[in-house]
């Protein structure tokens, strides 16, 4: 299991000549909350958003993200465009609330959880604001079933998720 603010800022480097290809950004997820990919930044004064699918991806270590190849560095297509970032686009993630199906807000998103070998996020980290985190810390909401992804906020199926402490 991963938790996004481990792999963003990792470098990417190719396995065979040990060259740096650039700096994870951001992580890619479709419609179905499947990890697509990750957004690199690239070296250079020109700097067009480039990205990596996620199937070439060799790995994913405490302190790289390895490739086999720096062909698999795509310019942003429609694919790459429609899906889901953490941290950028119009559809982001980050700072958006959760809300049970009940109508309950359980906090704003701050992380997320994915599995990378199977590719599925499996859960969220929500802050519930700076003293709120303070005094009580961060939650993570883990999921069995897909949450709606909507427009302004996600919600949660209350009898399909799981509350826990950020700090366990």
């Amino acid at each position: 299991m991963r938790k996004s603010q481990e792999v963003i800022g990792l470098s990417i480097i190719h396995l065979k000549t040990g060259e740096k290809l650039g700096t994870v950004t951001d992580l890619l997820f479709d419609r179905d909350q499947r990890w697509r990919g990750v957004v690199l930044q690239e070296g250079g004064f020109f700097k067009r958003r480039k990205y990596i699918r996620s199937d070439n991806i060799v790995s994913i270590g405490k302190d790289a993200v390895m490739v086999d190849s720096d062909q698999v560095i795509l310019p942003f297509d429609r694919n790459a465009e429609e899906w889901i970032s953490i941290y950028n686009g119009e559809n982001k993630l980050k700072g958006r609330p959760l809300l049970t199906a009940g109508g309950c807000e359980m906090g704003m998103v701050e992380n997320v959880y994915f599995m990378e070998e199977v590719g599925t996020l499996i859960g969220y980290e929500l802050s519930g604001g700076l003293i709120s985190d303070l005094a009580e810390g961060r939650k993570v909401v883990k999921t069995t079933h897909p949450l709606t992804w909507g427009k302004d906020v996600l919600i949660a199926p209350h009898d399909r998720i799981e509350v826990k402490d950020a700090r366990i």
